[in-house]
């Protein structure tokens, strides 16, 4: 899925850079992104799914934390048993309640400045 991402991404920088307006396409394709972004729907729907990243934050930790848990004894069960070595154990970190999710710029991935943008 990354991968294709990627692809698409790469062939729409292409077409916006390769076309002969490419520039104005370019303006227009972020003029309608920053709308959508802005749009209050999904300001409220990015709203939720931080609320709902926040609420399900310590469940993952901890299944994550058992997973890892899990791990790290399995590999020392199946180690070498003559082995002078100490079982390593797994530090997991801690995230505070109070963490907050900071929301996302309105930039466009991709925003690069233009041949006369360059003078600092």
């Amino acid at each position: 899925m990354k991968g294709k991402a990627s692809l698409i991404i790469g062939l729409a920088t292409g077409y916006v850079l390769g076309t002969r307006d490419g520039r104005s396409r370019y303006e227009q394709i972020k003029s309608q992104a920053n709308r959508l972004w802005n749009d209050p729907t999904v300001q409220k729907n990015v709203a939720q799914a931080q609320d709902v990243v926040k609420e399900k934050a310590p469940q993952v930790q901890a299944k994550v934390s058992d997973a890892a848990h899990k791990a790290s004894s399995k590999v020392t069960k199946s180690g070498d048993s003559s082995s002078s070595h100490e079982p390593s154990t797994v530090d997991t970190a801690v995230v505070p309640p109070s963490a907050s999710v900071t929301p996302a710029t309105t930039s466009v991935p991709g925003d690069v400045k233009g041949p006369g943008d360059w003078n600092g």
